[in-house]
């Protein structure tokens, strides 16, 4: 833990909460709210920084703990070093110095957006941003990144201090479907009080009570299922694309969970229910689904240690 403070760091918090502040100090017209996106900023990126850093010191800044922090808490870094660490022993985004800088710019950068659109409630909003910036850093990294895409275009919500940004458009994955990552709402134009925004914000709720386990069993769950999909959407005659959907999407347990908080029973194509799962089998699917995922990641911590 000796590198949580140097001077690049101080210099990157600092530099990055002047310009918080005076962002947040335009956008508020009064200086008093600058301070939240300033003081954020530095609270981020050093809860995010000392999380990373007391991880790696746990496990002794092996290279396959790097590694497993790099999938589990930003994804993309341990996805590029998967393959160069397994056959050639380098490391790219996944070294531990490297790691340390990745958590302090997402979590400067949660701070800075979070403080400049007010979006918590305080002093409740301390439990969701300490999980946004710690816990939850997956999540946050890839809002980081809806927040970068959204630019220009996002139409970002004025909704108060609900805990969450949403875009009324923005990046999606498909027409008429919201997409969520960590604590960013993109293309919803629900708002509060609304079914699909309790949808949406469920997500972000999952986000920051399973953390890594949220998404990468969601992304294992979309890997395992992609291709049975393909192949019963082709033979069923729905279509192996609509087939994918249905099992990777709509029986997905994460998805199941926010529909059932939305209250709406999740999506037929013109009343066809074909390879949509009830509820009570996407529990039972469920059930093996994860005892199999929490095994092989308790099998990947204790060969770390």
């Amino acid at each position: 833990m000796s590198n949580m403070l140097s001077v690049p760091v101080v210099v990157f918090l600092l530099v990055v909460a002047v310009v918080g502040f005076v962002v947040g100090v335009i956008r508020g017209k009064s200086v008093t709210s600058g301070l939240e996106p300033a003081l954020l900023v530095i609270a981020g990126g050093l809860l995010a920084r000392w999380f990373v850093l007391a991880l790696l010191a746990l496990t002794h800044q092996s290279v396959g703990a790097s590694l497993l922090i790099g999938w589990g808490l930003f994804l993309w870094p341990g996805a590029i070093d998967s393959l160069p660490v397994l056959f050639a022993h380098k490391q790219l985004l996944t070294t531990p110095s490297m790691l340390a800088w990745i958590a302090t710019v997402v979590g400067a950068f949660v701070g800075f957006m979070d403080g400049v659109y007010a979006i918590h409630d305080w002093p409740r909003g301390i439990v969701s941003f300490l999980a946004d910036t710690t816990w939850g850093l997956a999540g946050s990294t890839n809002g980081a990144l809806l927040h970068i895409v959204n630019v220009g275009w996002g139409d970002h919500a004025a909704d108060g201090r609900t805990g969450a940004h949403r875009y009324r458009s923005g990046f999606r994955m498909k027409s008429g479907y919201a997409f969520t990552q960590g604590a960013v709402m993109s293309d919803l134009v629900d708002g509060p009080g609304q079914p699909l925004f309790a949808h949406e914000r469920t997500h972000t709720t999952q986000s920051r009570i399973f953390g890594p386990l949220y998404s990468l069993t969601y992304i294992a769950w979309l890997a395992l299922w992609v291709f049975p999909g393909l192949i019963a959407g082709a033979v069923t005659g729905i279509g192996p694309g609509e087939g994918a959907q249905r099992w990777c999407y709509f029986n997905c347990p994460w998805e199941a969970w926010g529909y059932a908080v939305q209250k709406a029973a999740r999506p037929s194509v013109a009343g066809d229910a074909r390879m949509i799962w009830s509820d009570v089998a996407v529990i039972a699917v469920s059930i093996p689904f994860f005892a199999g995922a929490l095994t092989l990641l308790g099998l990947a911590v204790v060969g770390i240690f």
